[in-house]
């Protein structure tokens, strides 16, 4: 009986102290953060220009040894000389990966030697996969990438088309495809 009266005062005292708390020290009210408009534009508005093949801008830049413009810079030549009009999509995180501040697509643009219009810097915290597969699906786009985009081919068929996607390196200052150039390949 005894054992009772304890457990039930140790009951007591707990709830006690939990109401004494809540008196003195409130729930804090979370100040809501203020949204920021999003850099890229939305998907409808992203034009899709003629011969148009995307390019895992944040991928490729990673081709040689380090993180380079410059190799991006050539693969993009190397696209247009065969044909192709380059729409480079990059993670919000590009300029702090070439350097130590951000860049938007103005900054990009003659880094790269393309147009600002064919370069897109998606939001911080927007997976830029999601943007480039989705384009790439509704288009019909090849996609430029040594990404082979596994986690998204359920939401993406588009994905493991034989051929939508070609691959590269950087070897001795050159560009190495992995696969052929030819522009039909993707679209039937």
């Amino acid at each position: 009986m005894q054992d009772l009266n304890l457990i039930e005062l140790i009951g007591i005292v707990a709830v006690l102290l939990l109401l004494f708390r809540r008196a003195i020290f409130p729930k804090r009210k979370r100040r809501a953060r203020p949204q920021k408009a999003p850099r890229t534009p939305p998907k409808a508005e992203v034009a899709v220009p003629k011969n148009a093949i995307i390019v895992d801008g944040s991928n490729v830049m990673h081709w040689g040894p380090e993180p380079s413009a410059k190799i991006l810079a050539q693969v993009l030549s190397s696209l247009t000389r065969a044909g192709y009009t380059p729409v480079v999509f990059f993670d919000a995180s590009v300029g702090y990966v070439l350097d130590d501040h951000y860049y938007n697509e103005a900054k990009l643009a003659p880094l790269l030697g393309i147009p600002q219009e064919h370069i897109y810097v998606v939001s911080k915290g927007v997976v830029a996969d999601v943007e480039i597969l989705s384009k790439a699906s509704d288009h019909h786009l090849r996609v430029v990438s040594n990404d082979r985009f596994r986690d998204w081919r359920v939401q993406f068929p588009h994905a493991a088309k034989k051929g939508a996607l070609l691959s590269g390196t950087w070897r001795e200052g050159t560009v190495v495809w992995r696969g052929k150039l030819d522009a039909q390949v993707a679209r039937a």
